[in-house]
């Protein structure tokens, strides 16, 4: 691919973002829309990403990724140790959802029905962080799926997860014991020195 394709392919991917950020409901969002923001025909969009869906988890997977390297470079968190960071990074993670709702169902169903592994591998920096030498690539890969999964869970039913556990998401103080207490069971709160 050349440079104009990719040049024309992030351009694409921006004006999807910008929909993203106007509208509550993925679905209003459609490729005619992109294609008329981006100054390109609707067949370059289906050339490139096959699928306004497609397109979409790209878009939704950069913000992501800039919201969690943004959070990771921030100073606000300085002083706090690797695993209240991570915490923190995914109570703020939360957080959006909370505003966006339609959007992290949409987000975490596309991710689980495509098989997008790209997101547990953001925790990857801040678990070795956490554990040092203690663990090898694949068991921080592992940490980080099981430290996700009941993420998306919640994320996709918030109900049906408040049936099973008890644990009201949408609720500010209950999400926040639920991530601190998932963190602590998974990396153990002795190991982690908290």
């Amino acid at each position: 691919m050349n440079s104009k394709e990719q040049d024309t392919q992030q351009v694409i991917v921006n004006v999807a973002k910008a929909l993203l950020e106007e509208t509550e409901d993925v679905e209003k969002i459609t490729v005619r829309q992109i294609a008329e923001r981006a100054n390109v025909g609707i067949g370059l969009i289906n050339y490139h990403f096959k699928s306004k869906d497609n397109l979409l988890g790209i878009a939704i997977g950069d913000t992501m990724a800039k919201i969690i390297l943004d959070f990771s470079k921030s100073d606000s968190y300085t002083d706090l140790s690797p695993a209240q960071k991570l915490k923190a990074m995914l109570k703020e993670l939360y957080a959006l959802s909370d505003k966006k709702e339609k959007l992290m169902r949409f987000v975490l169903s596309n991710d689980i029905m495509n098989g997008n592994m790209q997101t547990p591998l953001h925790l990857i920096p801040l678990l070795k962080q956490i554990f040092g030498d203690k663990k090898d690539d694949m068991e921080l890969r592992i940490l980080a799926l099981q430290i996700l999964y009941p993420i998306q869970v919640t994320g996709l039913n918030r109900d049906a997860f408040y049936m099973y556990s008890g644990i009201n998401v949408s609720n500010q103080g209950q999400r926040s014991r639920f991530i601190d207490k998932l963190i602590n069971n998974l990396i153990g709160s002795n190991e982690i020195g908290e």
